[in-house]
């Protein structure tokens, strides 16, 4: 998938054929580094690193579905914000009171405007001023 990928963008940008002989030998040592890379066992260290951090991960994910946190991206930095749920609410119906921009409604309206277009519609097929 990934050598289809380099040899279409090859073709694409430098014109080059997929059955070119430069492109046989890109992907034969594509494919080569590939194998040298993900077919060796990774050193003891790295190991041990990868299974510190997933211990870590797993810790970490059972204190939030336990204690109802929510975590957030808090700007385009991409810095994590951790918080209570019940804060998160609180603040957001602070600031809804605050603006009075968002109203909550009580009930979804879609379905009875949906029923009164397609009522509408029906109505005017009938009389014959829309067709199908």
């Amino acid at each position: 998938m990934i050598l289809y990928k380099f040899q279409s963008d090859l073709h694409y940008r430098h014109s080059i054929p997929h059955k070119a002989l430069k492109n046989k030998h890109f992907s034969d040592s594509l494919e080569m580094i590939f194998i040298e890379r993900y077919a060796s066992s990774l050193p003891y260290l790295d190991i041990y690193r990868i299974r510190n951090d997933m211990k870590l991960i797993q810790s970490i994910q059972r204190k939030i579905r336990k204690t109802h946190y929510i975590i957030r991206i808090t700007d385009k930095t991409g810095v994590f914000h951790i918080g209570s749920a019940i804060d998160y609410e609180r603040t957001v119906k602070e600031y809804q009171m605050k603006t009075n921009v968002y109203i909550e409604l009580s009930s979804n309206p879609l379905m009875d405007t949906f029923y009164k277009v397609i009522h509408a519609s029906n109505d005017l097929r009938r009389k014959r001023q829309i067709t199908q």
